[in-house]
């Protein structure tokens, strides 16, 4: 639907609709006749009414305003509002690693015949896991997303991990050479070369997109060239500060997204030293905990055009934190 088609297509269900109540008040038939008449005529006046009006709000948003907040200890938080070259809100989360109850927790492997893992939702994994920040993470297979009737996967589905994770020593999905991983020690190091020894969390992207402190030359295709919907793991160059980069994308005047390479620039610009790009595009999901414990979205992912609606998908990154 064209963005310009929301306010016309409300305003000529509010004239079905009152043309219609209009013509069965003075129509003079049976009673139940008039009711199925009334079906017939309101119900197709609102559900355009609902569709124009949730589409010219979905247009026409304002851009929030930009905020910094302390969220747990070892945890801030950045909402990032540009103007240019495009409306663009993206989210940033700074994680010291060194600071004192700073943990991290991955999907854990659930092997069987169909996958490596059950997929599930960020705010699902969230919750059952008891962190206090979580992003999505690697690719994965099965995937389709024709309409909100035909898609796949839902949730307990089991599904493929592209690219190596690994959570709490237990190594899973498959090798793939366009894939970097990022690694995390017991003791929350950092490091995007497989450790000689013990592998204790891991997730994957494709490719880096910042290597010693720039953005580095992306291979030129569609995805990357588009203003998407990104998610982007970084580390600092003290190695001491994780960064987790959320990009809001296909929300006109709200968030219209950015090309990776404007992506690693942004991430440059926060510090990164050596970054790579996780799932993006309506899989970019970032959730917290909130005051009273219950998980909520931090960014508006986009399924099906529909704001809010959370993908369901592989492998999470969570964090856990203490209150401050």
């Amino acid at each position: 639907m064209k963005p310009l088609l929301g306010a016309p297509l409300l305003i000529v269900s509010g004239l079905v609709l009152a043309v219609g109540v209009g013509a069965l008040l003075r129509w003079r038939v049976r009673a139940w006749l008039r009711i199925l008449g009334g079906f017939a005529l309101v119900l197709p006046g609102l559900a355009g009414g609902t569709v124009g009006g949730y589409w010219f709000w979905f247009t026409h948003r304002s851009q929030p305003e930009p905020v910094r907040e302390e969220w747990f200890t070892g945890v801030r938080y950045e909402r990032l509002v540009l103007q240019q070259p495009r409306p663009v809100v993206a989210h940033l989360v700074r994680i010291d690693l060194e600071a004192p109850g700073i943990d991290f927790v991955v999907t854990p492997a659930q092997p069987s015949g169909a996958g490596d893992v059950f997929a599930d939702k960020t705010s699902g994994f969230a919750a059952r896991h008891g962190v206090q920040v979580a992003i999505n993470a690697n690719y994965f297979y099965p995937f389709h997303n024709t309409h909100p009737l035909d898609y796949e996967p839902h949730v307990g589905q089991p599904v493929h991990v592209v690219g190596t994770a690994a959570s709490a020593g237990r190594v899973y999905g498959n090798s793939n050479e366009r894939m970097v991983t990022l690694y995390l020690s017991r003791d929350r190091r950092v490091s995007f070369e497989r450790p000689s020894g013990e592998v204790w969390h891991a997730i994957s992207g494709l490719g880096y997109v910042v290597r010693d402190g720039a953005s580095v030359a992306l291979e030129e295709d569609g995805f990357s060239r588009i203003p998407y919907a990104r998610m982007l793991a970084a580390v600092d160059g003290t190695g001491r500060s994780l960064l987790l980069l959320t990009v809001d994308g296909k929300q006109l005047a709200y968030s219209e997204g950015l090309t990776l390479e404007e992506a690693a620039q942004l991430l440059v610009k926060q510090g990164a030293h050596t970054g790579i790009q996780l799932d993006g595009g309506g899989s970019a999901t970032l959730v917290r905990q909130d005051a009273r414990g219950r998980i909520r979205l931090v960014n508006t992912p986009t399924n099906f055009r529909i704001a809010g609606w959370e993908r369901v998908v592989a492998t999470h990154l969570g964090v856990s934190a203490r209150p401050l």
